[in-house]
């Protein structure tokens, strides 16, 4: 299909084009192609899981899924061929992401399976928790498929000591060194087991020096990623709750003033400007919402506002896109819907150019990698009853092309996709809830049955982004309130910090307030509600089991805490803990909104899931809930999924707990639709 369009500056055709070697790339399983069922379609990995382009844009490496996980290809852009270079064993690891580290080499994150050794050296046994969990490892690659190798070496055994220690996390790499094809900067806290030290390290030989070694009180070190030059640090002391910037130069580490105090998200450097004289960064800076600012390197003052939420509703919560030499070109702005704040506004016409020209009209088009110099871009686009996809456009003068790659969820009836609405309603002490309605197609939106849908975190939040959850039980017929309720994450500091020590309180009456406000409009039947979620969301999901058992039918929780009291602990373990701990409440309040206290109280059927590594939920949370369930003879289903982490990683967990859900709703609120 040739299309031609104009801008005020720009002239040019642009074609769109299916090419036969993505097809190759873009299905986990060509079976979801005829595949009715929602609960197939919607549980189905999306063909490309990830995608970065090499610095000249060459090449692309992307995540391809095939059967129960993703493997590692990587694609010649200008010949179409591909060549899958590592296969995954989603048995003992799977892939987390990758990049080119130059021209020819590319770096991928793995999760890896471990059994975690705790307390053997110096005092461990009091920070980390032993057992089963998720180690990331980093591999490195040729383009060709050659010269595998999993970089950093394990350490050395102490002499007289039992155990050797190596970082569970080892593929945090502060710079890509742009200007050294051999070498990436890695922080591990590998000499420290908190406080990370810094490791200049050859992706070729494995070789590794260090460069700055660890200091109390710094979690993060941040670093020019042309050149590796490292100028600031940030972190906690593990006795303190108070977040320190710190300037680092030759002379030595010095703490830095930022301007203002951020209490609930700490400031975050996302870039270097002016040869590193000043950093971009994300922060409050003593204001309700977050902006981006420049901020001096070595000082700390602020210099000025790069860019704020002009009517001032929404933090700015995603860093900016930036060029090779740290440029912003544009910054994503999350409100009711996402869209960009353009910096290059000539780069703004032509992305406009190229969204109107986009099949379907897509009403999210996303940015998801560039090449170095921008010339080639990969587009995410979705909604406005679109099928997720990838585009790549490349901008070669005189011949602008843009190319379908892959498009998710294959099979689905386009006609009955639908757009997540953005709504508000009064909770019952007048704060206003934002959120998003889904309602399914081809039904009357009136006495519908009903899935309240709370996120997880507690703090962050739902956006317009395509949901599979939502496009399933829309596909069922079921209404979908998403709740952004107090605590929620991008509102501001005042609206996040309402939802400090209120699990299971105030955060949970928004929830019913909601639910209340959808009876009153007509929209939702009151006898067919159900509340479903996974991590806080699962937890909110319990909570209605005991606290308004009467609004609701049933209550479907994956990955969900049950005992605060145990969360607590596993706070204690980690470095930050003390402020999640500060958020939430404790004696008397903490023990009556724990599911598990509560069991006594829990009146509906409930279907429970977990995955058995989870490292951000611990699996013991759902094991002793379940036991206790059992014992006082409650109606429930319980399901532990082998291998399976708090994200539901594998295809075959996915298709699990979706059908496992979609017998479970019908049996107790019945379908809209079937």
């Amino acid at each position: 299909m040739v299309c031609s369009y104009r801008t005020q500056r720009l002239t040019f055709d642009l074609c769109v084009f299916l090419l036969a070697w993505w097809t190759s790339l873009s299905y986990a399983d060509t079976a979801q192609q005829s595949v009715a069922n929602p609960a197939e379609i919607f549980s189905t990995l999306p063909p490309i899981g990830d995608i970065a382009l090499s610095p000249d844009g060459d090449k692309a490496v992307v995540l391809k899924a095939l059967a129960d996980t993703y493997h590692v290809a990587v694609v010649d852009l200008e010949t179409g061929k591909s060549n899958l270079v590592m296969a995954a064993d989603p048995k003992e690891f799977s892939f987390n992401w990758c990049r080119f580290a130059n021209p020819t080499r590319v770096l991928c994150s793995i999760r890896k399976y471990i059994r975690l050794r705790a307390g053997d050296i110096g005092g461990g046994a009091r920070w980390y928790r032993e057992g089963r969990t998720i180690a990331t490892r980093l591999m490195a690659v040729d383009v060709d498929g050659g010269n595998v190798l999993q970089l950093v070496k394990s350490g050395v055994t102490e002499l007289g000591r039992r155990l050797e220690w190596n970082p569970v996390r080892q593929d945090q790499i502060i710079s890509w060194l742009e200007n050294d094809a051999d070498h990436v900067l890695i922080q591990l806290a590998r000499d420290h087991r908190i406080y990370p030290s810094v490791y200049r390290l050859n992706i070729n030989t494995n070789r590794m020096q260090r460069v700055r070694r660890h200091r109390e009180g710094i979690g993060v070190w941040y670093a020019d990623q042309r050149t590796g030059a490292i100028y600031n640090a940030a972190g906690y002391h593990r006795f303190k709750q108070q977040f320190q910037a710190h300037a680092v130069t030759d002379d030595g580490i010095v703490p830095i003033p930022l301007g203002g105090s951020d209490k609930d998200v700490p400031p975050k450097f996302v870039g270097y400007i002016k040869d590193g004289d000043s950093a971009l960064m994300m922060m409050r800076s003593g204001r309700d919402k977050q902006a981006l600012f420049e901020v001096s390197t070595k000082q700390g003052h602020v210099l000025g506002t790069v860019f704020e939420d002009k009517e001032g509703r929404y933090d700015i919560v995603s860093a900016p896109l930036l060029t090779a030499e740290g440029r912003p070109v544009a910054i994503p702005v999350v409100g009711e819907k996402t869209i960009y704040h353009w910096f290059d506004k000539s780069l703004e016409k032509e992305y406009k150019a190229v969204v109107a020209q986009l099949p379907g009209n897509p009403s999210r088009v996303l940015i998801q990698a560039a090449s170095k110099d921008w010339q080639k871009i990969v587009f995410n686009t979705s909604g406005n009853s679109t099928l997720p996809s990838l585009y790549l456009y490349d901008r070669s003068p005189g011949n602008p092309r843009l190319v379908l790659m892959s498009e998710s969820y294959r099979g689905a009836d386009l006609d009955q996709l639908t757009e997540p609405q953005p709504i508000a309603y009064s909770a019952r002490d007048g704060l206003s809830i934002p959120g998003y309605l889904s309602l399914p197609k081809g039904v009357e939106a009136k006495n519908l049955p009903t899935i309240v849908l709370p996120h997880g975190g507690p703090y962050a939040r739902d956006t317009d982004r395509f949901d599979p959850w939502v496009q399933f039980l829309n596909a069922r017929g079921y209404a979908v309130l998403q709740p952004n309720f107090r605590g929620s994450y991008g509102y501001g500091s005042a609206f996040m910090s309402a939802g400090f020590r209120q699990w299971g309180m105030k955060m949970q009456d928004d929830l019913d307030d909601g639910l209340d406000w959808l009876v009153q409009q007509g929209i939702t039947d009151p006898k067919r509600v159900c509340m479903v979620g996974g991590s806080y969301g699962g937890y909110a999901a319990l909570v209605a089991g005991f606290k308004s058992s009467e609004k609701y039918r049933c209550a479907v929780a994956f990955a969900p805490v049950t005992d605060l009291d145990a969360l607590v602990r596993y706070w204690r373990y980690m470095i930050t803990g003390a402020l999640p701990v500060a958020r939430v409440q404790d004696g008397v309040e903490r023990d009556q909104h724990s599911p598990l206290h509560r069991v006594a109280d829990f009146k509906l059927p409930l279907l429970l899931v977990h995955g058995d590594v989870d490292r951000r939920v611990m699996i013991e949370q759902s094991q002793s809930f379940a036991k206790a369930l059992t014992k006082a003879g409650k109606d429930f289903r319980y399901i532990e999924q082998p291998n399976g982490n708090h994200h539901s990683s594998l295809q075959s967990h996915r298709r699990e707990f979706f059908h496992a859900m979609d017998d479970f709703l019908n049996q107790h609120i019945g379908r809209g639709v079937n």
